[in-house]
């Protein structure tokens, strides 16, 4: 039996080479420091330059992918993988959330591209372009929010006794200690065909880095809360409405039900009250720009990112032309 596991760890190890052989970059590898390489993909022309951030998955920059191609042709636009996640190199030292900033940042920067960015982010990614946008002020035109996660999440779940989640379930820590006999790959990860293949020829390295991050989570928002102050940057937070809901509130409307709660939910037994939480941390989130709004995509999931990219395309383009407007300076004193 134990004779088996040399042969069990030179599997996995054969298929992760396979994986980058059949799978080269999307777009290219550049060093961020110490000989260390993230995988970024940047197309288009124009400014400022788009950049996105996945959430917390193993998609890593393909989960931009359907919105990647269409931002392309308006302006600048660049999707990377944080580190460990598909083509990206991981991180040696212990996890810090500031690490994505600069990470992301060193990319960029190797890359050849300068800002301003307009940061879009799904899920996990909100926190960590909060912090990005915090440590980089200057560098920032404008942020899009595709139901991002919030600093208050796991406080506001857990003061209405609700569970906040587990970081790493025990199954995908144990999953995770054999994660060298490649026995990981029987299970593939649930992705959308298009993207499948190249997420699951990765994805057991993938998911020791998102495990990783996921560790972190409560760290991750406290630095995120740390930076509430988005200026006057446009800022649009894209918030799902579950077809639950959003029928709900089609039923509410066909009575002049004009009386809803500020954040536009309808109490009662088709929305759950984790749902009114994240709305109302959503809208709330919006609040931190003078020029933040919020905007409902109906019928939709924590996936719309993916499978309605026109959503997330017309949110960047508002916040691109309100980043265009040209600011006048002010005259010199005297």
């Amino acid at each position: 039996m134990f004779a088996c596991l040399p042969l069990l760890a030179a599997c996995e190890s054969i298929l992760e080479g396979e994986a980058h052989k059949t799978y080269p970059p999307e777009g290219r590898l550049v060093d961020v420091g110490g000989g260390r390489h993230i995988q970024i993909d940047c197309r288009g022309a124009g400014s400022p330059t788009v950049v996105f951030q996945s959430g917390g998955d193993m998609l890593g920059s393909l989960a931009w992918k359907p919105v990647l191609e269409k931002v392309a042709k308006r302006t600048r636009a660049c999707a990377y993988s944080r580190a460990g996640i598909l083509w990206s190199d991981p991180a040696r030292a212990a996890f810090r959330p500031e690490e994505v900033a600069e990470d992301l940042h060193a990319a960029l920067a190797a890359a050849g591209e300068s800002g301003p960015y307009i940061i879009v982010s799904h899920s996990r990614g909100g926190l960590y372009s909060l912090i990005f946008a915090g440590l980089y002020r200057d560098e920032i035109a404008g942020m899009v929010f595709a139901d991002s996660s919030h600093p208050d999440q796991e406080k506001r779940f857990a003061e209405a006794g609700l569970p906040v989640g587990e970081y790493v379930s025990p199954a995908q820590e144990f999953s995770l200690a054999f994660r060298w006999t490649g026995l990981m790959r029987l299970a593939p990860y649930p992705a959308d065909p298009s993207i499948a293949d190249q997420v699951n020829a990765f994805y057991p390295r993938s998911a020791e880095a998102n495990a990783r991050e996921a560790r972190a989570r409560s760290q991750t928002m406290e630095v995120a809360g740390r930076y509430r102050d988005l200026q006057n940057w446009p800022v649009v937070v894209l918030a799902r409405e579950l077809p639950a809901q959003t029928q709900a509130r089609k039923r509410a409307d066909a009575h002049d039900a004009y009386l809803l709660s500020t954040d536009g939910l309808v109490a009662g037994e088709d929305t759950p009250e984790s749902e009114v939480i994240w709305r109302q941390l959503q809208a709330d989130l919006a609040t931190w720009s003078s020029r933040g709004r919020l905007q409902i995509v109906p019928e939709s999931n924590h996936a719309f990112f993916f499978h309605r990219p026109d959503v997330v395309v017309a949110a960047i383009d508002e916040v691109l032309a309100a980043s265009r407007v040209v600011r006048r300076r002010p005259p010199p004193a005297g």
